[in-house]
């Protein structure tokens, strides 16, 4: 079964977000003109965001869509956090090599 279109993930993935920046559920309602009512809607479940607001998100967060909408792969997140702690002047081409690497040990050993 697809994950799209899934309240529950949805709901988890737009509160992980909301706790990493530190942001409210006022502020996030605020700062993107979303009634507050609604989007304590979307994360307790209840309802589904339109794509609009989903890319409202998407953006205010700096995520991708599938970043809201889709069970977060876990194997890619370790990876990225990895590369993250690379220097800050690393280019981002070869934080991606690094990340490519890493992916690439993991599947050698199973």
């Amino acid at each position: 079964m697809s994950d799209l279109g899934n309240k529950k993930i949805m709901a988890e993935n737009i509160q992980r977000l909301m706790d990493s920046h530190g942001i409210s559920r006022r502020k996030l309602a605020t700062d993107l003109g979303f009634s507050y009512t609604t989007l304590s809607a979307w994360l307790q479940g209840e309802t589904y965001p339109r794509i609009d607001k989903i890319e409202m998100m998407a953006n205010y967060f700096g995520v991708s869509k599938a970043d809201l909408v889709e069970r977060p792969h876990k194997e890619n997140k370790v990876a990225e956090t990895i590369a993250a702690h690379i220097d800050d002047d690393t280019p981002e081409e070869e934080r991606q090599q690094i990340i490519n690497f890493i992916e690439n040990l993991k599947k050698a050993r199973k």
